[in-house]
């Protein structure tokens, strides 16, 4: 019977290995709380046991409210408190039963996407930008100090803030695009390109100085590029001339 853990409305279904808890975007379970350190604490799971430690967080962990010492084991019921958010271990039944929400993998922006998503969908824009600023600050500053995430998680950012640009009509969310794929030094992909397009005509005044930058580096690379690529940067080319024109 796998293990889930409950956090809000969500059960997330455990799966054997480590399962890190913290503020960063790549947790497994990404919070968005200030209290939580960017790698708080982890789950070490496997077909019998879940067992949690803190992994040198500024405000450590309570288990059943009392802060443990070292690595301790937990049973189904048991309560975790990493910052302020509290986590329950719990066991699938043996008994099949219905499941209302399905979480059998999270992203790397964790619980926050997904109730972000929920929120975009709503119109809750500003909801929204407050879930996601913290991961995505997080992922921005990891590029630009040169230990970016992984391709599938840099494309999502960017496509999160291309979606805010849009429902919030901020120009900031396409400066973070622009400026996470300079810190990247790669073209950003073709689907966030052509929504910019569409979305630089609908927000304020953008950093076209970044913009400059982005384009001016795509161009030191296009000897290296494959055609597809240089392609893109003729596309984001095109961006800094819709910029210009408004």
């Amino acid at each position: 019977m796998p293990f889930l853990l409950r956090y809000q409305h969500h059960e997330i279904e455990l799966k054997p290995g480590r399962f890190v808890i913290g503020r960063a975007a790549t947790c497994e379970l990404a919070l968005d709380d200030p209290m939580v350190s960017r790698q708080h604490a982890a789950l070490l799971v496997d077909a019998q046991s879940v067992s949690v430690e803190d992994l040198g967080s500024r405000n450590g962990i309570l288990v059943n409210d009392v802060r443990p010492t070292g690595r301790v084991g937990l049973s189904p019921g048991d309560r975790v408190k990493v910052g302020s958010q509290e986590l329950v271990l719990t066991q699938e039944s043996a008994q099949p039963r219905a499941r209302a929400a399905p979480t059998a993998r999270f992203s790397a922006f964790g619980v926050m996407g997904t109730l972000a998503d929920k929120a975009l969908a709503l119109g809750r824009a500003d909801e929204a930008e407050r879930l996601l600023s913290a991961p995505l600050d997080d992922m921005l500053a990891r590029a630009k100090s040169g230990q970016p995430a992984d391709q599938e998680t840099n494309e999502r950012a960017a496509a999160y803030a291309t979606r805010l640009a849009l429902a919030t009509g901020k120009a900031a969310w396409v400066d973070y695009s622009v400026q996470l794929y300079l810190a990247l030094a790669r073209p950003l992909p073709a689907t966030i390109v052509d929504a910019l397009h569409d979305v630089v005509r609908k927000v304020g005044e953008l950093d076209r100085s970044a913009l400059r930058a982005y384009v001016e580096l795509l161009r030191t690379r296009a000897a290296s590029l494959g055609p597809s690529e240089r392609f893109l940067v003729n596309r984001i080319e095109g961006l800094e001339r819709v910029a210009a024109s408004r």
